[in-house]
């Protein structure tokens, strides 16, 4: 049901798949791999042939081509970074390889760093009018939204009578009214890093953020402790 991650366990903890008019929300702590998983999810779907747009709201491009390309090809990104694969003709075929399965799958990435949170949303209207289209009976042709991450864009979010949930609410609350009126799925993510937020749980994230009121699911996404993978 919905569009397939790629993820079978994911899938099945949403219920079948991303849906259309939802927002799935993925909550983890820095530097615990929510990009890599939202690169992946990526991947999985538009090698499907399902457009996929991811919105990076911290990386540069040529930064995010060149972790992509490490991922698929399995050459490591500093080799990728530098150009160092190309001393080796292996390497390099796999480099080659990746890019061109770049260049033919519908894997859009666009770079919003820094820029206002309306004109984020003005991007994804114009890349579903533009790229994904609609049907003959018009409906809007299956598609995802990447969003990584949900955060303030600017200090200019908040002033004395807006605190940073409230802004954040903001953002979610619009990024959902947008899905349900271009019949969309998105996928999300936000940091566990925050004021308030001092345990795994959706009652700390929902008094803090107020960001899962209008998500569809809400996931943690986090390692396995000791204790957990010995029981499994």
């Amino acid at each position: 049901i919905g569009v397939p991650t790629g993820f079978a366990r994911y899938d099945e903890a949403i219920g079948g798949g991303l849906r259309r008019k939802c927002v799935y929300l993925v909550s983890a702590r820095p530097k615990v791999g929510k990009s890599v998983f939202a690169d992946n999810v990526a991947l999985n779907t538009s090698r499907e042939g399902i457009p996929t747009l991811v919105l990076d709201t911290e990386m540069s491009k040529e930064d995010h081509l060149n972790r992509l390309i490490a991922n698929i090809s399995g050459v490591p990104i500093n080799e990728v970074a530098t150009g160092k694969f190309t001393d080796d003709e292996l390497k390099a075929e796999k480099v080659q390889a990746a890019v061109d399965e770049l260049d033919k799958i519908p894997y859009h990435y666009i770079s919003v760093a820094g820029k206002p949170f309306e004109g984020i949303l003005n991007l994804i209207r114009r890349w579903v009018t533009q790229e994904v289209k609609t049907d003959d009976t018009g409906k809007t042709n299956d598609c995802l939204i990447i969003y990584d991450y949900l955060k303030l864009m600017s200090s200019a979010s908040i002033n004395n009578n807006v605190q940073e949930y409230q802004a954040l609410g903001f953002q979610i609350t619009s990024l959902h009214n947008l899905c349900v009126k271009l019949d969309i799925p998105c996928l999300s993510f936000v940091q566990l890093n925050r004021d308030g937020i001092t345990k795994e749980s959706t009652d700390a994230v929902s008094g803090s953020d107020r960001l899962i009121w209008l998500c569809t699911s809400f996931s943690i996404f986090k390692l396995k402790s000791p204790e957990e993978v010995a029981e499994d």
